[in-house]
């Protein structure tokens, strides 16, 4: 027989007054899991019936898929579990805002351990019980579609785990800030103060230093923040959703796992011991504990002040004096509206204005910080004995993607994922030279300033990450540049096809390549089975590859190579230097000069944009006033045509491709004339296999024809 004080019967007896939760967890996981499987296979099976599916099997995978969409990781859930995470710990504690029920539960011979446990395990019941229910009502449905698989089901179960222990952090933090506050609003601050107040902290810290300091780069390491499980629930999220392969999932949320059963634990057990040390007559008080109150109040005036200034600075176009004035200002006026809520009563703001002070003076030790740089992060270079490799991101933009043996899937990475998993540097004394150069001088200094970036892996195991800039022009970084560019070292970690890495599953789909060489106007398609000692004979060509060719030279075409449905591509510059490339390429006939004949144009449409002159914005004392001149209203393009022979043949003299492969970023800056566009048109009788249509070039720099200025002239009178 069950006796009375079971726990069962407790848990029963809470039950009582926790209905109306119970009814709105079940709602909510049933809109969350059969709600979205019936919109998801409704969109299917709607867009079935009116033929978007030609093939059985292609409806068969959409309903699949659709079924692993609503039963796996779905980024929507943030927000509701999160909401009921704090519902339920909120009302199941809620007695402890009242100090009459405070002392009757208080009077029931209950070891506060188990009135504790009782409350929270009821909470815990009422996020899995109906959770699993509307999963396996789900899962019914999904099956009674032909929809569920193995893989739904996998991602089902990984997404339920992953979801609890988010549930789990939320629910813990709830319970927590209960514990620390006195009635329902506080409590609501407090939570959302408990979830976000580390994410906002580093948000607002981590602006200021990209804004303050010229070194500042997140470009390879990225944003990593903590502290708010929201956020990272979403960005988690979205990155299991990205991931093609089970196994990638599985190694993906194995230590998402972990590090929120940590969490989880770590608030779980501060709740626990807040419960046990909570003096009853904390109920309807704004903080249960008197000796956190001013930790607290620093804590959050703190962060309240950089939220100040940094809306300060953004919105007076970065005015350091004012921006220095809402900090401190904001931080002193957050700690006066907390003291006044501590003491329910407007008379108390100024009481313990010590804490106060406390906080403004580390307000205004932050901007100082940043001001006044401190602490040395602009002027810091590594010791070249220091670091073990390094990254620097000194070319051109490339295309980078992954090969996957799996499932023999070819998938996008960004540039700068790609450069930090395999480009690894070693003349570290090139590059702390260059970094030092650098320091103190303004890129308005430079004749042809660049900012590149790069992240040293130290011995130490630390990476740091930083910007500056190198002057291109500067004879005397031509020697450091060649040492870094003009590596293996750099080319493996830069060109995508150069990698050895890469080398064996490019050979494996050697065939499903077409490859294509462009010189701006011309695009000739070279066998897929040549596509393999093409890249033979382009990597040979690279050993000869430095900063001096590629400054000093302009690539006469590049190589396209591109699978089968034109989705993947990747590019590879030629330079007339490149001779094994160029038999090959003149073996299939496919090498076109970059240089145009005169005797294959028709007609060239030259427009002078005399952009000088249509100036949309003034700047005066650092600010653009876009009252200034309505662009709208400022028209002086001229566009002439030129079909005479003579003039024609002295134009394309001095013009280079715009597009296709004018990625001169190696080259000096403004290789090419902005002011002026080109358009081509061929005859249509050429030897050359142009690609009919039109084509853009640009003049080179200074290069211009003195009638094409003229006759391209502003007159107010047109």
């Amino acid at each position: 027989m069950t006796s009375k004080n079971s726990f069962l019967v407790s848990i029963k007896e809470n039950n009582k007054r926790r209905i109306w939760v119970w009814v709105i967890s079940f709602l909510g996981q049933l809109m969350l899991y059969p709600g979205v499987l019936a919109v998801y296979l409704s969109r299917i099976n709607f867009r079935n019936a009116e033929g978007n599916y030609k093939l059985p099997e292609h409806y068969k995978i959409a309903l699949q898929e659709a079924a692993t969409d609503a039963l796996g990781f779905k980024p929507f859930c943030m927000l509701p579990i999160a909401v009921l995470g704090i519902l339920i710990a909120v009302q199941g504690f809620s007695y402890l805002y009242d100090r009459k029920k405070v002392d009757m539960y208080h009077s029931v011979p209950v070891p506060a351990k188990r009135r504790f446990a009782v409350i929270y395990v009821n909470g815990l019941l009422m996020y899995v019980i109906p959770t699993l229910f509307s999963i396996l009502i789900a899962a019914l449905m999904a099956a009674m579609q032909g929809s569920l698989t193995g893989r739904s089901m996998a991602e089902c179960g990984l997404a339920a785990v992953l979801n609890l222990l988010y549930f789990l952090v939320v629910y813990h933090t709830a319970i927590l800030a209960v514990m620390l506050t006195g009635n329902v609003v506080i409590t609501g601050f407090a939570t959302v103060i408990l979830l976000g107040i580390v994410y906002v902290a580093q948000a607002i810290l981590l602006a200021l230093r990209d804004n303050f300091f010229d070194t500042a780069s997140g470009y390879f390491k990225g944003l990593s923040f903590v502290g708010s499980i929201v956020v990272e629930y979403d960005n988690k999220i979205y990155l299991l959703k990205a991931s093609a392969l089970l196994s990638d999932i599985v190694k993906t949320i194995l230590p998402i796992y972990g590090e929120w059963f940590a969490e989880a634990l770590v608030f779980g057990v501060l709740a626990y011991l807040a419960y046990r040390k909570r003096p009853a007559e904390a109920a309807g008080k704004a903080m249960a504990f008197s000796k956190i109150k001013p930790v607290v109040k620093i804590i959050v005036s703190v962060v309240a002040g950089l939220i100040v200034g940094w809306i300060v600075y953004d919105a007076t176009y970065y005015n350091v004096a004012l921006t220095a004035l809402g900090m401190i200002g904001g931080t002193a006026f957050c700690g006066i509206v907390m003291e006044a809520i501590y003491e329910t009563d407007i008379r108390g703001a100024f009481k313990h204005l010590v804490s106060t002070g406390i906080a403004a003076a580390v307000a205004a030790f932050i901007f100082c910080i940043f001001q006044f740089d401190l602490f040395g992060y602009d002027s810091y270079v590594p010791e070249a004995e220091e670091i073990e490799s390094y990254v620097l991101d000194i070319g051109p933009y490339q295309n980078y993607w992954e090969w996957y043996d799996e499932d023999e899937s070819i998938r996008y990475i960004s540039d700068s994922y790609y450069m930090r998993d395999n480009m690894f540097l070693t003349d570290t004394d090139a590059v702390c030279e260059l970094a030092r150069k650098s320091q103190g001088i303004k890129k308005e200094e430079m004749e042809d300033g660049r900012n590149v970036r790069v992240l040293y892996r130290l011995k130490s195991g630390k990476e740091v990450e930083r910007l500056f800039w190198i002057d291109f022009a500067d004879a005397s970084n031509e020697e450091l540049l060649n040492r870094i560019v003009g590596t293996k070292e750099y080319r493996d970690g830069f060109y995508l096809l150069a990698n050895e890495n890469v080398k064996t599953a490019f050979n494996e789909m050697e065939r499903q390549w077409q490859v294509i060489y462009m010189n701006g106007a011309i695009e000739t398609q070279l066998p897929a089975s040549e596509s393999g000692r093409l890249r033979e004979m382009w990597l040979k060509d690279m050993e000869q590859f430095d900063f001096t060719l590629a400054h000093n030279n302009r690539p006469c075409g590049k190589l396209l190579w591109e699978l089968e449905d034109g989705y993947i591509s990747v590019n590879l510059p030629v330079y007339d230097s490149f001779l094994n490339t160029l038999t090959v390429l003149d073996e299939y006939q496919a090498y076109y000069p970059v240089e145009l004949r005169a005797e294959d144009i028709l007609s060239l449409e030259i427009t002078n944009w005399h952009y000088e002159d249509q100036e949309a914005y003034s700047y005066e004392g650092g600010v653009y006033d876009s009252r200034a001149v309505d662009v709208s209203e400022v028209q002086h393009a001229v566009t002439k045509e030129f079909t005479d022979p003579e003039e024609i043949a002295q134009i394309v003299e001095n013009v280079y491709p715009d597009g296709e492969i004018s990625s001169l970023y190696w080259n000096e800056a403004g290789s090419l004339d902005e002011e002026y566009s080109i358009v081509v048109t061929f005859k249509m009788d050429t030897d050359w296999p142009y690609k009919r249509g039109y084509y853009n070039y640009r003049f080179l720099k200074g290069q211009v024809p003195e009638f094409v200025v003229e006759r391209t002239a502003f007159s107010a009178e047109e």
